[in-house]
């Protein structure tokens, strides 16, 4: 798979999370902020009608409590699988993982963000094609969400592909994917 396919699916499966989930973003759906567990398997649910059946899509699928070396970990001090992945379960290598995916609720400039350089050593490890570092950038407007998602992608063979976080959405149509996801409430 080319990897301005698999973009163009992992948009596809967030605007379908963003508008079928939309209370989970709101903030009238409780005092916190959805983990990015949470939306990871939402969003995994979503990307898996869209990628064909041969591969198997999991939320932190964790291989045989698979050991990170510190110069690999996601998190810091501790060992946790990625957030989302497409493979094929049991086999090793490139040609049985296709997408390692990094996901924040709200990455944009705060400690810890998402690392690309972290990432990316942990796709090297387990020899996945591609990588995205996914950003929903969170906010409260009020008695609303704002979403702003940004992603960074890289490949196996060529490293970083974006050398900065680029918006998913231009400004018009994640205005109009948010108006759909907000119209949804009234239902």
């Amino acid at each position: 798979m080319l990897l301005a396919d698999l973009q163009s699916r992992v948009r596809i499966a967030l605007t379908n999370t963003l508008v079928d989930q939309w209370t989970l973003f709101a903030p009238s759906s409780g005092t916190s902020r959805p983990s990015p567990r949470t939306i990871s398997f939402h969003l995994g649910w979503a990307l898996r009608g869209m990628i064909e059946r041969t591969w198997d899509v999991d939320a932190e699928y964790d291989r045989s409590g698979m050991v990170l070396e510190s110069s690999v970990r996601l998190d810091e001090g501790t060992s946790r699988p990625p957030h989302l992945i497409v493979h094929r379960r049991g086999r090793l290598g490139p040609e049985h993982n296709l997408l390692l995916v990094e996901l924040s609720a709200d990455a944009s400039g705060a400690p810890g963000s998402l690392d690309v350089d972290t990432a990316h050593a942990v796709q090297r490890r387990f020899g996945y094609r591609y990588g995205v570092l996914l950003d929903l950038r969170l906010a409260e407007e009020g008695t609303t969400a704002r979403v702003t998602p940004h992603w960074r992608w890289t490949t196996l063979d060529d490293g970083p592909v974006t050398h900065a976080p680029q918006p998913v959405y231009s400004a018009d149509v994640l205005a109009g994917i948010t108006a759909r996801a907000r119209g949804g409430d009234a239902w």
